[in-house]
């Protein structure tokens, strides 16, 4: 092979090392569905931290009832957001993607716990008790815009994705574990 053919073929195997892989494969960022998906799963988790640590509303309403009501009126989108990140899951990490999400549910509800033991019971369940009541009577609309509002303003486990098609960056709280 003359010198010509393998400078030709060197080339060509580093234009193949720079054509673009598939979109999303192995990708280590979320899309903005997955970012809201885990937002929502994050009120879930704190409403239900609240409603175990306090028990009682400001006017000694049963939390649980309104958790539980909150739950079984927002399952659509709770097993959406589930699905969401099972999917994102099965294509981080090659698997079922459960496991992961099993794991997400369980750093966000110690996170929650863990913020109810920093401050003293009483003052975190004044702080946040009537929080469970306040989303059992949100529409699925209003519960879905909470979730959009918490991926603008709260941290996340995952990085969102840099967007091609402009000039933002992934947003990533400083907090993110």
């Amino acid at each position: 092979m003359t010198t010509t053919f393998r400078h030709l073929f060197a080339l060509l195997g580093v234009f193949i090392l720079l054509l673009p892989m598939p979109a999303w494969a192995g990708r280590q960022c979320y899309l903005p569905a997955e970012l809201e998906a885990e937002q929502l799963l994050r009120l879930h988790s704190q409403l239900m931290v609240i409603t175990y640590a306090c028990k009682q509303g400001s006017r000694a309403q049963n939390l649980l009832t309104y958790y539980n009501s909150f739950t079984v009126n927002n399952i659509a989108a709770l097993k959406k957001a589930e699905q969401t990140l099972i999917d994102f899951y099965k294509t981080r990490f090659s698997d079922d993607g459960i496991a992961h999400l099993d794991d997400l549910r369980t750093k966000l509800g110690n996170e929650f716990s863990r913020e109810a033991a920093e401050d003293s019971a009483p003052l975190y369940c004044r702080e946040y008790r009537d929080r469970v009541i306040s989303f059992y009577y949100n529409t699925p609309v209003q519960v879905a815009n909470e979730a959009r509002h918490m991926a603008l303003t709260q941290k996340s486990y995952t990085a969102l994705c840099k967007m091609a098609d402009n000039s933002k960056t992934a947003r990533m709280d400083k907090k993110t574990p």
